[in-house]
């Protein structure tokens, strides 16, 4: 077991038991990670399987996973983050919704989201890391809840107007209207739409106060002077004051009814903050932020001034309690106090800056480890910096400068990083030569196969905390946790278990095995202060 030779023997009497090797059931949900500052969505390996999505149609930002969301069917992943009514008790930065997808017109799937969100420099969330789970139960059609029906059927006639539309080489413009509390008000508005209707259009009530009006031969072109007409249709109306429209057209925008709706209706919301009574959907993308924006704050500026602080959480032994890692992390003191911790690091054309806020980090890791000789820290590194061929040199010569810490670090490594790049395998050997131990992060999202387990020189497997949440609440994370940990203990590999924050969780994860564990349960993270002479060098170099 290496540096984690004091883990708990279970391991080996387990081991006796199971000599099968059994890779572990499959993953009935499926991980992401999302970066809010690029808006960047990432998805685990097995998100085509549980979403029934090809690779290619697999939603790449929030913003496009958010058109999937049925409005008013739950309360969404951006709704529920930092919000009291999607937060789990007691885990700050947690939270817990429930809400709908819908992939076709007459496709809409129930799913169970959670996860953990880390701030910005001002509060705000930042990045958000969970898992989403399709509860195919609660997707039976007949199970789904009248208005979802409803808005099936409205579907099923938009494609099959657009389908017809271009047999005939024709186009469909789709118009929804809004009004303002005027729930009795459909009935008058499609009489007075009447002698704007041909017979393949067709009105269809979306909510008490919103409407659909398919119009068929009606180009992009002709979409204004549409919206224009119906808005002189309804204008002796009590409601026409508030009456407000968004148009989107096929093929113009789309060929997917799905998508025409909701591009109809993202046009009307947008007309609507620019005070617009009728909006045509814009599809140009808008301009992507530079790569200097998407932090949370400015890491360049953070690195001249070496402001980054070295943040550190205990991990405990999950039999005595007793402290064996100092979990470390990346982070810098917040606007109003407290701690920023790090995010995802964007890219750079001219750098690699992720190696550079690595590089900080182990600087101040190594010197933590110095000025404390009878602790064990454990490092996290990014997938880019692995991949990186001045990362190895940096380490060995920090190591150089300080002898005898390497038995006390622990490198931690993604998951994800083995399956993007081959080199990785060669790297963690070259890293193990150093005298460094190795942890694997993100066990169980399915990057690496168990059998490849058996190839890697880790010495320890940290079951990733979008598992560790639910477990109080789904049987299916029990199953899948226990077989991860029965997986671990038959290669003979220490584990530990992130995202503990309650009794019942902790007590739990021991019956089963578990070696470490780490969360708020055993304290939060917290800055490592730097020595005072250290503290006047910097405010003399940033005065």
């Amino acid at each position: 077991m290496g540096l984690f030779k004091g883990a708990s023997q279970s391991s080996h009497k387990r081991q006796a038991r199971n000599t099968s090797g059994s890779p572990p059931t499959a993953l009935a949900g499926v991980t992401y990670a999302w970066d809010m500052i690029s808006d960047l969505l990432a998805w685990g390996p097995n998100a085509s399987d549980v979403l029934g999505l090809p690779p290619k149609d697999l939603p790449k930002t929030g913003q496009a996973f958010a058109q999937l969301v049925e409005a008013g069917c739950g309360l969404s992943r951006q709704d529920a983050i930092g919000s009291p009514e999607g937060s789990s008790e007691g885990s700050p930065g947690a939270y817990d919704t429930r809400y709908a997808l819908r992939f076709e017109p007459d496709r809409v799937v129930m799913v169970q989201d959670a996860g953990r969100w880390q701030p910005d420099a001002h509060g705000r969330p930042a990045f958000a890391r969970g898992q989403l789970r399709v509860d195919l139960a609660s997707s039976s059609r007949d199970l789904l809840p009248v208005r979802l029906k409803a808005r099936s059927e409205l579907l099923c006639r938009i494609q099959d107007s657009i389908n017809e539309a271009l047999r005939v080489s024709q186009t469909c413009t789709l118009i929804v209207g809004a009004l303002e509390d005027e729930a009795d008000a459909m009935g008058e508005i499609l009489r007075k739409l009447r002698p704007m209707m041909r017979r393949p259009d067709h009105f269809a009530v979306l909510e008490p106060n919103r409407f659909a009006l398919t119009l068929t031969c009606c180009p992009a072109a002709d979409a204004p002077s549409a919206m224009r007409r119906i808005m002189g249709l309804v204008k002796d109306h009590p409601a026409a004051p508030s009456l407000r429209l968004g148009a989107a057209c096929s093929p113009d925008h789309t060929f997917k009814a799905t998508k025409l709706l909701r591009f109809a209706e993202q046009a009307l919301e947008t007309g609507g903050t620019r005070h617009e009574a009728a909006a045509l959907y814009d599809g140009r993308p808008a301009a992507a932020p530079r790569a200097a924006e998407q932090a949370p704050f400015d890491i360049v500026a953070a690195l001249n001034d070496r402001s980054l602080t070295l943040a550190c959480q205990p991990m405990v032994e999950a039999q005595t309690r007793a402290p064996a890692l100092t979990q470390a992390c990346a982070s810098r003191p917040g606007a109003q106090g407290g701690l920023v911790p790090l995010g995802p690091v964007p890219g750079l054309a001219e750098a690699n800056l992720a190696l550079l806020v690595d590089g900080r980090m182990l600087e101040l890791a190594a010197d933590y480890l110095v000025r404390h000789p009878g602790e064990r820290l454990a490092l996290p590194v990014s997938s880019r910096t692995l991949q990186d061929a001045e990362w190895l040199p940096m380490l060995a010569a920090h190591l150089g400068a300080r002898p005898g810490i390497e038995s006390r670090l622990v490198v931690e490594i993604p998951e994800a990083a083995l399956a993007a790049c081959r080199k990785t395998l060669g790297r963690l050997h070259a890293m193990k030569a150093l005298g460094v131990a190795l942890a694997l992060t993100g066990f169980g999202t399915g990057h690496v196969p168990s059998a490849q387990l058996r190839t890697l020189p880790v010495d320890l497997l940290k079951i990733d905390g979008v598992f560790i949440q639910p477990l109080k609440r789904s049987t299916d994370d029990r199953l899948y946790v226990r077989t991860l940990i029965d997986t671990a203990q038959h290669l003979g590999i220490a584990t530990a278990a992130e995202w503990v924050d309650d009794e019942a969780t902790a007590r739990l994860l021991t019956a089963w095995g578990v070696d470490y564990l780490q969360g708020g349960l055993f304290g939060e993270p917290a800055a490592v202060p730097q020595p005072a002479g250290l503290q006047q060098l910097l405010k003399l170099a940033r005065a």
